[in-house]
């Protein structure tokens, strides 16, 4: 999956995101949004009072999502920590959907046991009896014509 079908599929997802990671997506992009969960989900992060270049934790933020975006997150949050949801739901939601693409893609050429074993468990790390759970339950994220209305 490229990063551009990433993104469609998270805006699938942003229905399972916690208001806070929501008001991020409002204020940077749901791209950067993702930078800065992947750098620092699930912490509070010290955003900087100023947007001093050589600040550490300027440079830190700034590395994980880009000056303007730090820069923004310092204009409305500085001098606080702000925490940064992991966005689970919506990262295992992703994550189980991309499951069963991989599934319907392979499963009629090696079928079903085959691409279990042999293709989705190395590839996601989880044990067969998970994944035939996850294949066995019906999909989080919204149909794709109704991701025009989330932002």
């Amino acid at each position: 999956m490229n990063r551009s079908d990433h993104e469609m599929a998270m805006a699938r997802a942003a229905h399972l995101l916690p208001e806070n990671a929501r008001q991020l997506v409002d204020m940077l992009t749901l791209a950067t949004t993702l930078k800065l969960v992947d750098a620092y989900g699930g912490t509070h992060f010290p955003i900087p009072k100023t947007a001093r270049q050589e600040g550490q934790y300027f440079a830190a933020l700034a590395e994980a999502v880009g000056v303007d975006a730090a820069t923004k997150l310092v204009k409305r949050y500085g001098n606080t920590r702000l925490y940064v949801p992991k966005c689970a739901a919506a990262l295992r939601a992703l994550r189980d959907a991309s499951i069963r693409a991989d599934y319907d893609m392979s499963c009629g050429e090696l079928g079903h046991n085959a691409t279990v074993n042999n293709v989705l468990v190395p590839k996601y790390k989880l044990c067969d009896r998970r994944i035939e759970e996850i294949l066995a339950k019906a999909d989080d994220l919204l149909p794709a014509t109704a991701q025009g209305s989330l932002f």
